[in-house]
């Protein structure tokens, strides 16, 4: 038999194709602020195919070359686990104002639905601007500390404001318990009572394990790592509420105070402030 037609077959070379890159599933950046010399950022982006990639940049001027190394390395990781602990990580409530000009330690999810993928912010470890209450944020950040390593060379890392920060983040989960029990109850309840916001077994089933969370994680942490002593509440009526973390008395720290008073107003409105006997106002650490 004989074919009247021959097709030529013509076959592309592999460097001819563009290959889609893997989303990212998580990234921590360290950056220095913005200077005319010198400025450093270091970066390290977990994907979804397992892979890690760490990155240091020098920038020896804003219009001048960078030093910048590169290293990628591979990891078996738990990718479907990942996702699912960012997805309620992208369930929190971000408030507060980016920190501009100073130094950054920022931790960010990313979250990919019908192709398009959602830059979730969880945590700048260097504190004062923007807050992830989710409770999914320290399992995250923890578990990239444990994968890339350390990437800080900031001056504020070992500093009494940097460590107490992380003492006013403990008290995010319960603040979140506490505005969601209020809200659904028109109010913080009768303390004492069935339902009500004080964090006792036999009050809201949220707020009581909020504040189990957190007992547990102080619990778990071993002392030259810790930073918090405690976080409890305090429900004298129906309309107030007081949160008092108390920090530690190691890495720099003196079992100073930050207490949150909220204040439910019969209109829905629940108002949180920063109580001025808080020690930690005292030595400017809050």
């Amino acid at each position: 038999m004989k074919l009247s037609h021959v097709w030529p077959l013509f076959l592309l070379p592999l460097s001819g194709i563009a290959l889609a890159t893997p989303d990212p599933l998580l990234r921590v950046v360290v950056a220095s602020p913005a200077m005319p010399t010198n400025s450093n950022s270091n970066s390290c982006t977990i994907d979804g195919n397992g892979k890690v990639i760490v990155q240091h940049t020098v920038n020896i001027s804003t219009s001048g070359p960078s030093l910048t190394s590169r290293e990628v390395r591979a990891a078996k990781l738990s990718v479907a686990e990942i996702k699912a602990v960012i997805a309620t990580a992208a369930q929190g409530t971000i408030t507060g104002k980016a920190t501009t000009g100073g130094y950054t330690h920022q931790y960010f999810a990313y979250q990919t639905q019908n192709s398009h993928t959602q830059k979730i912010f969880l945590l700048d470890k260097v504190g004062g601007g923007l807050i992830n209450d989710s409770l999914a944020v320290t399992p995250l950040t923890k578990f990239m500390d444990s994968v890339c390593g350390d990437l800080s060379f900031v001056p504020y890392q070992d500093t009494a404001k940097a460590k107490f920060s992380e003492v006013v983040f403990d008290t995010y989960g319960v603040k979140a318990a506490a505005e969601v029990c209020g809200q659904a109850n028109n109010g913080f309840g009768t303390p004492g009572s069935a339902g009500a916001c004080d964090g006792t077994p036999t009050g809201d089933y949220y707020m009581h394990i909020a504040l189990d969370q957190i007992a547990q994680k102080i619990a778990a942490t071993p002392p030259a790592d810790a930073t918090t002593a405690s976080v409890t509440v305090v429900q004298p009526d129906n309309n107030h509420m007081t949160i008092t973390a108390t920090a530690a008395t190691t890495n720099g720290l003196n079992g100073e105070t930050y207490i949150l008073n909220g204040t439910y107003y019969n209109s829905g409105f629940l108002i949180w402030s920063v109580d001025p006997v808080s020690t930690c106002k005292g030595v400017g650490i809050c």
